[in-house]
């Protein structure tokens, strides 16, 4: 017994964040297309890791005997009751998963600016997939379906990734969105690769039993008033406390908290009492479903040094699960079906990420340049390489992307573009001090925002072509004003 309560022993630090890029040269600001394709590109990042390597894959099992005596039918009775479970690190049997090495490897990728998400180019990223999928699928019923994403949130973070109250999903039909015996056609594993706790960050629930919009859905606050709010861009991550928008009349507005979603399942002080903080140790995981509400806390501001050493970051990977028939895997064969690979290949990683990159750009923004490299990486085959007539290969998303999927990848990407190019509003004359100068980074960043921009029309030409244009109504306005700015900056270049 006392062996087995001794504390772990002190795990090796990890990379300092606030430290100049170890290998400047390696910098994500300097990653061509087609160099993200290099599997040495990533080796010499990490070299502890593997990309591609057979031998490896070839060595990850799945856990085994997790669910032995009765173990998993209590998790699956957990889900449907609260809508979430936590699963203690000594209940999961990793074989092949390093927690501390992965967690070491996703900062080293931040050190050269990428964001976290991208330890998805290693195998040792699925493996954690790999290892526990099985489990996922004994107590819910779902596989995975690369909805993947990873989070660093750290006291010294100038803007934490942690998401604020949201639901996963929000279909309009949420009731069907569950099965006959109660179980959930969507679960996210969330697996945190440091110790997640109040210190630093950790997950919050509203129980499903409090939450009525759970499996009935949430009123959308609409009144019948013949409007309606464009929820499409809240499909995925929705804000359950969104700011009201003061020029609604006052009567929408009030309707609009009556029909909050945390303001409906927390209506008084006993029901706070009942919101869940799920502390979470390295290696264990937090299995839950798409409706239930949940958020990160932000990480509390830094103690004095008499307190002790700091926290930790948290850092973390989740994998989404879905039935099939309510969303479709996001990796596709080339012959339309879903992509049932336990270790993709380094391309079609290299295009999921970037597609995640587009598609959570709000949470995690880029500049033009960036977002045409993330482009490039999901539509083209062979970025930087061209046929004998001069022109890139080019395939569309579909070749690893399922179609829905990147429909949404590609509506995002318009928004993003459209959202930079508002930003840039008031430096359309060049460094933004009025007298027309251009300077040779300014040069650089325009080319790359014409580049953006032409890839968003050619992506609402296509839209148009297939009828779907009014998913663009609002950008193609903004990208419109956008592109007429550009020609205005550039007739002054001429002067």
């Amino acid at each position: 017994r006392e062996s087995a309560m001794a504390p772990r022993s002190a795990p090796p630090p990890l990379p300092d964040l606030n430290a100049p890029c170890p290998n400047p040269s390696m910098h994500a600001r300097l990653v061509t297309p087609a160099r993200a394709l290099d599997p040495e590109y990533w080796r010499a990042l990490c070299p502890e890791l593997h990309v591609d390597d057979e031998a490896f894959t070839d060595s990850v099992r799945a856990m085994s005997d997790v669910g032995s005596g009765g173990f998993a039918q209590d998790v699956r009775l957990r889900i449907i009751e609260q809508g979430f479970v936590k699963i203690p690190r000594e209940k999961l049997r990793w074989r092949t998963t390093n927690h501390r090495v992965l967690a070491s490897a996703a900062m080293r990728l931040m050190q050269h600016g990428w964001n976290p998400t991208w330890l998805l180019a290693y195998d040792e990223a699925w493996a954690v997939a790999n290892e526990i999928s099985q489990f996922v699928f004994e107590t819910t019923g779902n596989k995975l379906n690369h909805d993947a994403l990873l989070w660093h949130v750290g006291i010294n973070d100038r803007s934490p990734t942690a998401f604020s109250p949201h639901r996963d999903r929000q279909p309009d039909d949420a009731h069907r969105t569950f099965r006959e015996d109660g179980t959930a056609m969507y679960a996210t594993a969330w697996v945190p690769l440091t110790d997640a706790t109040p210190q630093n960050s950790c997950l919050f629930f509203v129980p499903a039993p409090i939450d009525p919009g759970y499996v009935d859905g949430d009123d959308d606050g609409d009144d019948n008033d013949g409007s309606s709010e464009d929820d499409e861009r809240v499909e995925d991550v929705f804000s359950v406390d969104e700011p009201v928008v003061s020029q609604k009349p006052e009567r929408k507005r009030n309707r609009q908290k009556e029909t909050d979603p945390l303001r409906v399942a927390l209506p008084d002080k006993q029901a706070f009492q009942r919101v869940a903080c799920v502390p979470a140790e390295a290696g264990s995981a937090i299995l839950f479903t798409h409706r239930v509400i949940h958020w990160g806390s932000a990480p509390p501001p830094p103690h004095p040094p008499s307190f002790g050493e700091p926290a930790e970051p948290r850092v973390c990977v989740s994998f989404g699960f879905a039935d099939e028939a309510y969303e479709p895997a996001y990796l596709r064969r080339g012959d339309g079906s879903r992509n049932d690979a336990r270790f993709p290949r380094l391309r079609e990683r290299v295009a999921l990420v970037a597609a995640q990159m587009i598609s959570y750009h709000e949470r995690f923004p880029c500049d033009a340049k960036t977002l045409g490299v993330f482009h490039a990486l999901v539509t083209t085959v062979n970025p930087g390489n061209d046929d004998s007539r001069g022109e890139p290969q080019r395939k569309q998303a579909a070749f690893f992307l399922c179609p829905e999927y990147k429909r949404k990848v590609l509506r995002e990407y318009v928004r993003a573009v459209a959202e930079i190019g508002a930003a840039r509003g008031g430096k359309s004359d060049g460094d933004g001090d009025g007298d027309g100068d251009v300077s040779d980074d300014d040069d650089g960043d325009s080319d790359a925002m014409e580049d953006a921009m032409d890839n968003a029309l050619d992506a609402m030409l296509e839209a148009q072509m297939a009828g779907r244009i009014d998913e663009f109504d609002d950008d193609f306005d903004a990208i419109a004003a956008e592109e007429a700015a550009d020609r205005r900056k550039k007739k002054k270049r001429r002067r």
